[in-house]
């Protein structure tokens, strides 16, 4: 019966009924269900399950599918094993009883077979560990091989492991006694035996024939579907060629998909190979980033230790070229930190200063900084992936290969933009000074954003009125491509450097100052030396004082004195870098000793490295102590021979003669030591000693330095040139020329020369008028450039105070300046000397509260830049002997400045005084006008129903005014002073009140008097200071 409604079912859905799987036999045959056509792939581990009933003879045909042996019961779930699986030829109640009967038999089986299961896996799971661990040992020590790390081998063979959950979307198809079975058995993966395992099988891999498992060197069986491992007793084979040149798909396993049956694959056998499969696996790796190359195969532990120990040293080498690549970066780095240092300390010391290759450095540290940044750390595919150095390695190479061409693009841009912007560079010509926003016009850029770019290169409280000087402009011109053009000087007449050899050139007469404090008799010595000169040259005598004259020895030498009542001149050459005078003869007094004005004398003498003779003077007194003199002198660093020093010290008298031609002698042979000497060929060089206006016009005083001057030459002289008219000597004769050495009066020049002035010689007339030009424009860029210093100054002090004023400054309380107040004063005058008598008497004037200060002192008329500076430093002009523009003066009076205009010193003193005197604080006075006293308190309720305290007096003496301050002293003290905000008498408001009338009196904000505490009235009487 139930054999007829199989076979009906069988009819109905075509189950074939042969081909029956011989190695799964159960204890009865099952009947076979409706089973859906649907492909998966059955595990090998699934056929050798612990719940398979036992198997028949090999020959006995069990019923079952095509494909294996039929399951006894719902394999997959009830998603894959459905009701229509059961056999339709049983009732409920039989099949209920079979499958109690399956169950229990299979519960006994299970049962014994546990317990062995137990006993066994206890004992190798020890086994396994013991093995395991020394295993792991020997990879420490002897390194990793291609059979220890699958992971690698896998991928290296075209392989990809089993995934643990093929279906990972899917139930799984075991039911409970099957994991339950599962759980139980040992990891057969890890199940080896190496003692049957040969010593040159058990480091190479194999794929089982069954199921195409790749299986590791120590199995010997396949631990998924029980297999046996062939040619597992054979040999050693010895390959003639090398095993690198193998093909690796001759053990490569074989990629199988989802859903492909194993019997079809192995009945396709591998005709197709796995070249294919392979190509397309090492594709996918290399687009991850994970493939680097096929890699060799080996069949011997000889050759695979030889190309692990090739690849350590390559390694290794490799290592050690980066060490050396970063240490040099560093050392680069810190060349460049060093660098930037110092191009800050230069910065902070002087903040106007910028540096232009600032942008070049920030895109290097860009550069470096790139190139140091830590690597992206590896995905969690990569780091399951177990890359070894090799991998790593190639990427390395990529990434630097990638780097390198990413430069090379960088630098090549780089360049070519250099190049463009070498190529378009525009020239741009500089005056000495330029505003802000003159130089945003020429440049074409906006002024805000032109301040913006100035504020990013480093600049601090930048305006659009801010003036710049050449330099600066440069700089800032030069960032938007353009060459700056500068004024380097070469309309200027400078003079010829000194030879280095000198001893081919003639001997020149030395040149003599003589210094001292003015009562010393410096003056009387100079007039015995010109009577001697004047007997010596035999003239009848002097027409003219000059302030230079030679006196001729009797040994035919010859000296040039100079006579300098003040040291302004030797000062003024001092400062230049001139070396006019040779020697210097300090003249003091023997019973006056060492003066102030000599103690300057020596600090000149000293810091210009010009020898001293002393010369002490009225000898011929009585009272004179030399021994003094000489003591105090070494005091102030002049050690004389006596005194076991260097200087010589000679005692004269200007009356009688005494010492002169000692001290003549001294000089001569200080000269012959010195050896001084000139070259009378060449461009005149020389100084101008004095200047004066005479009769016939101009004359300067002029000592020729190098060179012969003679009529006709073509000079200059600071900012004035002269055509030599006539040459005379000191007597007041017309000479021809003059040698070196010589001083000479010359006349014929344009304008007045300065005293200190040097004097050059011009190859014509023409030459000589661009180079006053020339001087005279450099000397006005001068002024106003410190004069523009002075103006940025005061607009960024108004500036700080605005922005003061506007953050609410101006409401906090005034900080008292420490010291003395500036009063500013601008001066102009007629000529040189007005200017600097005026400059002196108006610095004279002032004390410790207030003094009066010049911005600048100048010749000529008020111009526009005099108002401008004068107000924008709130000061006053002081004219003296110049008349003043109508327009100027309007021009001062909008702009609220005062001026000045005198023409008599004292009066102008008197004004400068009275101006100061309105800057100093007025002496304030107090008076007491009327006293009070306080006899009782009484409270009173004011607005709001508040209480205030009332002090309830009597007017003693005096009057008692509302309008005025009041003091309470309480015995010998004063706690409080301020002001009075109500007084009352009764109830009527009164606003003062007389003696012996009694008033309440409020405080304002004060309520702590008390009975008894006396009040006073007092007015401040302030009174205006003078100077």
């Amino acid at each position: 019966m139930h054999r007829r409604a199989a076979l009906e079912l069988s009819r109905r859905h075509g189950v074939e009924w042969s081909c029956a799987t011989a190695r799964r036999n159960a204890a009865f045959t099952p009947v076979v269900g409706l089973v859906p056509r649907r492909h998966f792939r059955i595990s090998p581990l699934r056929l050798e399950s612990s719940d398979s009933p036992p198997s028949n003879s090999p020959g006995e045909p069990v019923a079952g599918t095509s494909s294996g042996s039929a399951p006894t019961g719902p394999k997959f779930g009830n998603r894959w094993g459905s009701k229509a699986q059961r056999p339709l030829g049983l009732s409920a109640a039989e099949q209920a009883i079979r499958d109690s009967l399956v169950a229990k038999r299979q519960q006994e089986e299970q049962r014994q077979q546990q317990q062995l299961q137990r006993q066994e896996q206890d004992r190798q799971r020890k086994e396994r560990q013991q093995q395991s661990q020394q295993r792991w040992k020997e990879g420490r020590s002897q390194g990793r091989t291609e059979e220890q790390w699958p992971s690698t081998r896998w991928r290296d063979s075209g392989f990809k492991p089993r995934q643990s959950d093929a279906f990972p979307r899917r139930r799984s198809g075991l039911n409970s006694e099957d994991k339950e079975s599962l759980s139980l058995q040992p990891d057969r993966s890890l199940e080896v035996n190496v003692n049957k395992v040969p010593k040159h099988k058990r480091s190479t891999g194999w794929t089982c024939p069954d199921c195409q498992t790749r299986c590791y060197g120590q199995h010997t069986v396949c631990p998924h579907c029980k297999a046996p491992r062939p040619n597992l007793h054979e040999g050693p084979q010895r390959h003639r060629g090398s095993p690198r040149h193998r093909h690796a798909d001759e053990e490569a396993t074989k990629i199988r998909k989802l859903g492909q049956s194993i019997l079809s694959d192995k009945d396709s056998g591998n005709a197709e190979g796995l070249g294919s499969r392979e190509t397309a696996f090492r594709g996918y790796m290399a687009s991850q980033g994970q493939f680097a190359g096929p890699r060799p195969v080996f069949d011997s532990n000889v050759d695979k230790e030889i190309s692990v120990q090739e690849a350590r040293e390559a390694r290794k080498k490799e290592i050690e070229a980066r060490k050396e690549e970063r240490e040099a970066k560093k050392e680069e780095r810190k060349a460049q930190q060093q660098a930037e240092e110092d191009k800050q300390e230069k910065k902070a010391s002087d903040p106007w200063t910028w540096d232009p290759s600032t942008l070049k450095n920030i895109k290097v540290r860009e550069d470096d900084v790139s190139e140091t940044k830590p690597k992206r750390k590896a995905s969690r595919k990569q780091r399951e992936s177990g890359r070894d150095e090799e991998d790593l390695f190639d990427e390395d190479e990529e990434s630097q290969r990638r780097k390198r061409r990413e430069e090379k693009k960088r630098l090549k841009k780089e360049k070519a933009r250099k190049k463009e912007m070498q190529a378009n560079v525009s020239p741009l010509y500089l005056p000495e000074f330029i505003s802000v926003s003159s130089l945003a016009d020429v440049i074409g850029v906006r002024p805000a954003q032109f301040v913006k770019r100035m504020e990013d290169m480093g600049f601090d409280d930048v305006t659009y009125d801010h003036v710049l000087d050449a330099e600066t402009a440069g700089l800032i011109a030069s960032e938007y491509n353009y060459e700056p053009i500068f004024d380097t000087g070469e309309g200027d007449l400078t003079a010829a450097p000194e030879p280095e050899d000198k001893s081919s050139l003639p001997v020149r007469p030395p040149v003599v100052t003589i210094m001292g404090h003015v009562d010393h008799g410096k003056t009387t010595i100079l007039d015995w030396l010109r009577k001697s000169s004047i007997v010596a040259t035999e003239h009848g005598g002097i027409t003219q004082h000059i302030g230079a004259f030679s006196v001729a020895m009797p040994s035919g030498k010859t000296i040039t004195f100079l006579d300098t009542p003040g040291h302004a001149a030797f000062l003024d050459m001092r400062r230049r870098g001139a070396d006019v005078t040779d020697i210097v003869v300090l003249v003091v007094a023997g019973d006056d000793s060492v003066k102030p004005q000599t103690i300057e004398a020596i600090k000149h003498a000293t810091s210009a490295n010009v020898p001293i003779i002393v010369a002490m003077s009225k000898m011929d007194k009585e009272g004179v102590n030399p021994d003094r003199v000489k003591q105090d002198l070494s005091m102030h660093g002049v050690h004389v021979e006596d005194f076991g020093g260097d200087v010589q010290a000679i005692g004269v008298s200007g009356k009688t003669g005494q010492g002169m031609l000692e001290l003549e002698e001294a000089i001569i042979t200080l000269s012959e030591v010195l050896d001084h000497r000139a070259d009378p060929q060449g461009h005149v060089e020389g100084w101008v000693i004095e200047g004066t206006t005479k009769s016939y016009g101009r004359v300067a005083t002029v000592l020729v330095r190098r060179g012969t001057l003679r009529t006709g030459d073509i000079i200059v002289a600071g900012t004035t040139w002269a055509r030599v008219r006539t040459l005379r000597n000191e007597a007041g004769q017309t000479i021809p020329e003059a040698t070196p050495g010589m001083p000479v009066e010359v006349d014929g020049w344009r304008e007045q020369p300065a005293a200190g002035t040097e004097l050059l010689q011009a190859d014509d007339e023409q030459h000589a008028k661009g180079v006053v030009d020339y001087r005279l424009e450099r000397a006005e860029t001068q002024k106003l450039s410190e004069d523009m210093t002075a103006i940025n100054e005061a607009r960024r002090e108004k500036l700080e105070k605005r922005r003061q004023e506007v953050a609410g400054a101006d409401q906090a309380e005034e900080t008292v300046q420490s010291g003395p107040k500036p009063v500013q004063f601008i001066i102009k005058a007629d000529v040189g000397g007005s200017a600097e008598a005026v400059l002196n008497s108006v610095t004279a004037v002032g004390n410790n509260e207030v003094y009066a200060n010049v911005l600048r002192s100048e010749v000529g008329p008020i111009s526009e830049f005099d108002i401008e500076h004068a107000a924008t430093a709130n000061g006053h002009i002081i004219t003296f002997n110049m008349p003043v523009d109508p327009v100027i003066s309007r021009m001062a009076e909008k702009r609220g400045v005062n001026i000045m205009n005198h023409n008599v010193i004292y009066k102008l003193i008197d004004d400068v005084k009275s101006i100061l005197s309105e800057h100093l604080a007025p002496n304030v006075t107090q008076r007491v006008t009327g006293e009070a006293e306080i006899g009782q308190i009484f409270e009173i309720t004011v607005k709001g129903r508040n209480k205030t305290a009332i002090a309830g007096c009597k007017v003693r003496n005096g009057m008692i005014n509302r309008a005025k301050k009041v003091r309470v002293i309480r015995g010998n003290e004063t706690i409080y002073d301020g002001s009075i905000t109500s007084l009352k008498n009764v109830k009527k408001d009164v606003t003062e009140m007389r003696k012996d009338t009694e008033c309440g009196i409020g405080f304002d904000g004060w309520t702590d008097f008390a009975v008894g505490d006396h009040i006073q009235c007092y007015e401040e009487v302030f009174e205006k200071r003078y100077l």
